[in-house]
C-alpha cells in the first residue's frame, strides 16, 4: 500500500476516534450538563462525516485504481487534496470557539479545492475495461 494512501487511511481513523468522542461529550451533555458542550456539534459532524468518511474513500481510491505504467502520475494532487482537506477539517472543527463566520468559508473553498485536486488525479486512472463492459 502507498505511504500517501496510508496517510488517508490512518488519519481517517484518528478523525473517526476524535469525531466518536466529541458525539459522546454531546450524549453525556444530555444527562449531566457540561458548558459549552453543543459547540462540539460542528466539529463532531464534520470530523466523521468528511475527516471519516471521506478521507477513508479517498485513501482506498488512491490505493486501488489502477495505475497505468509504473508509477502513479501527478501525486503532488493527491497530496495537496490531503493537506486541503485536513487544514479545512480543523478550519470548521474550530470555527465555533473562534466566533467568526470566516473559518466556515475558508474550511468549505478548501473542502472543494481538495476534492477537486484529487478529482483531477484520479481521472486518468479511471478508463474504459478492456472488456468493452
Amino acid at each position: 500500500m502507498p505511504k500517501l494512501a496510508r496517510w488517508y487511511i490512518q488519519t481517517a481513523l484518528l478523525y473517526l476516534a476524535l469525531g466518536t468522542l466529541l458525539g459522546a461529550v454531546i450524549l453525556w451533555n444530555k444527562g449531566l450538563p457540561i458548558a459549552g458542550a453543543w459547540r462540539t456539534l460542528a466539529a463532531h459532524i464534520a470530523l466523521v462525516t468528511w475527516g471519516w468518511l471521506l478521507l477513508l474513500t479517498l485513501g482506498v481510491a488512491y490505493w486501488i485504481l489502477p495505475c497505468w505504467g509504473q508509477e502513479r502520475r501527478r501525486v503532488w494532487l493527491a497530496g495537496a487534496a490531503y493537506i486541503s482537506l485536513n487544514v479545512a477539517l480543523w478550519l470548521v472543527a474550530l470555527a465555533p470557539w473562534l466566533r467568526a463566520a470566516w473559518p466556515n468559508a475558508a474550511g468549505g473553498a478548501l473542502q472543494a479545492v481538495a476534492c477537486l485536486a484529487f478529482a483531477l488525479h484520479a481521472w486518468p486512472r479511471v478508463r474504459k475495461s478492456a472488456y468493452g463492459v
